[in-house]
């Protein structure tokens, strides 16, 4: 189990930096879309979700390689020093082979197909046609670039090394604030110019990463032998070509709707869903600041046998990531049109619909995170992956019926969030059948103290907004109030003793880290 030292400076580490994070996003954002405007900024969203292939592959594989590593250092606890490091080279030089033969076929098949797409189903201004196949070829380009460190960054996830990866984060984060700040001042095509720039920011932050891992990790070592291991290969690919097909499922959903609402509502309607989905994205670095820290101890305790330990766990997992979740989406949801034209100044129409929706789901999302690492942990996905992938990708048909029944571009976060609904339900019936999770536990102490806290807080939310006039004092209210309702409410009945006394420490931890 994760010393409460090494918990307590990974959550403080990833609550500052997701912080920081949140501010700076929020200024790049506004300013990247004024500097490329609503139509290009719709245009780098969609373009980028071509990359699909690339995507999945990259997804189901990175999946596959953090599990085994979590895995084996679980299972290593049994065996010498010696052979522990020699079990751990041996899955870092499996999953470095295929890191360098997959992008191979990636280039091969993604690109000619990338191109027809862009210049023959997307809806696309004649003008902006060239600079949208380049965007994507640089795209496509750095995806499978970018797949060479997979093998290295899961070595930092599977021993907790979260420090090192919120540097490399907020490193990152600051280069593209940067960048978005100084695009205002480019006088060339600034869509390329971003694209390229973007592109450079990613490789440059991959590279530094690889440098570490050889540096920290002994097991970060290439040895020829063991590159082709036929035994490692097999399990390797035995669980990460279903996790493949599973991620498939999340990212068919995911980068084929801003595709389904660029050919059915037009590039501004994306621009409205690029920002909504960047919000989401914000939220759930918030939410995985401490989760994250506990990922690797759920599949190390069923790796080491502890089956109930591992389950304990995961419903921490569910239940801290919840409430994460609601102290800063809550607020927004109540407040979301005037918080958008306070940080945009003129919103695409219809983003806060969306926003409230993704927001939404990503709190749908949390609920059953752990029940997913659960099943991840235990390692036999095969019939999960398939059904999983299925409910995801049903958000697509369920874009297309709003569309032929005549709703708007709001209709797709509703089906948004019928999707994911049916995929976390299918997430919880998974978990009961393959590891007896106790769902009657998981509702007792994850689905029934989250809804309370959510019902709550959102009626004390809305009294002030009913009380007080539309404005910035009405959203500092508003927003203090919901927080603290939800803070209250979840050590009122969500955590028991022993976790009040574990979130006491992390908080006594990551003040004397702050000053």
């Amino acid at each position: 189990m994760l010393s409460a030292k090494r918990i307590i400076t990974n959550t403080g580490a990833s609550y500052i930096q997701s912080v920081i994070g949140i501010i700076l996003s929020l200024f790049s954002a506004r300013w990247t879309l004024q500097a490329l405007g609503q139509v290009d900024f719709g245009l780098f969203g969609v373009v980028g979700s071509l990359i699909l292939l690339v995507t999945i592959l990259f997804g189901g594989m990175s999946v596959g390689v953090a599990r085994f590593y979590a895995f084996a250092i679980g299972e290593d606890q049994q065996l010498s020093q010696q052979e522990s490091v020699d079990n751990l080279k041996r899955w870092f030089n499996t999953a470095f082979s295929l890191y360098i033969s997959v992008p191979v076929v990636l280039i091969v098949i993604g690109w000619p197909i990338g191109e027809y797409a862009i210049r023959h189903w997307l809806v696309v201004p004649s003008e902006r046609m060239e600079a949208c196949v380049l965007v994507f070829r640089m795209s496509l380009i750095s995806g499978f670039l970018t797949m060479f460190s997979i093998p290295f960054i899961a070595l930092f996830r599977a021993h907790q090394y979260i420090v090192e990866l919120t540097i490399f984060n907020f490193i990152r984060t600051v280069a593209v604030c940067i960048l978005a700040w100084n695009l205002l001042g480019v006088t060339v095509d600034r869509l390329i110019v971003y694209a390229a720039c973007m592109i450079g920011i990613n490789v440059a932050i991959m590279i530094m990463q690889i440098a570490r891992a050889f540096s920290v990790f002994e097991a970060c070592r290439i040895k020829l032998s063991y590159l082709y291991d036929a035994d490692y290969m097999k399990r390797l690919f035995s669980y990460a070509g279903w996790k493949t097909l599973g991620v498939g499922g999340v990212m068919l959903s995911r980068q084929g709707t801003p595709v389904m609402i660029n050919l059915y509502y037009g590039p501004i309607a994306n621009a409205a869903y690029a920002i909504a989905n960047r919000l989401s994205l914000q939220a759930t670095t918030l939410s995985a600041a401490m989760t994250n820290a506990l990922e690797p101890a759920v599949i190390s305790a069923e790796g080491a046998g502890q089956r109930s330990h591992m389950i304990s766990l995961s419903l921490k997992l569910s239940k801290y990531g919840s409430i994460l979740i609601l102290i800063f989406a809550l607020p927004l949801m109540l407040e979301m049109q005037y918080v958008l034209e306070l940080w945009l100044g003129n919103p695409p129409q219809h983003t806060a619909s969306l926003c409230r929706c993704l927001l939404g789901a990503l709190i749908i999302d949390r609920l059953t995170h752990g029940p997913m690492l659960a099943v991840n942990a235990y390692g036999k996905i095969a019939q999960y992956e398939m059904v999983q992938g299925v409910l995801l990708i049903s958000v697509l048909p369920f874009i297309w019926i709003f569309y032929a029944l005549g709703y708007g571009v709001e209709s797709v976060g509703l089906a948004l969030l019928i999707s994911m609904t049916l995929y976390c339900l299918g997430r919880l019936c998974f978990a009961m059948k393959l590891v007896s999770y106790p769902a009657g536990q998981w509702m007792k102490e994850v689905m029934f103290p989250v809804l309370l806290i959510l019902s709550v807080a959102s009626l004390v939310g809305f009294f002030w907004m009913q009380a007080i006039p539309s404005g910035f004092v009405r959203v500092v209210i508003t927003s203090i109030w919901a927080s603290f309702v939800v803070v209250l409410l979840a050590w009122l009945f969500a955590l028991n003793k022993n976790e009040k006394g574990f979130v006491l420490s992390c908080l006594r931890g990551i003040i004397k880290q702050i000053f």
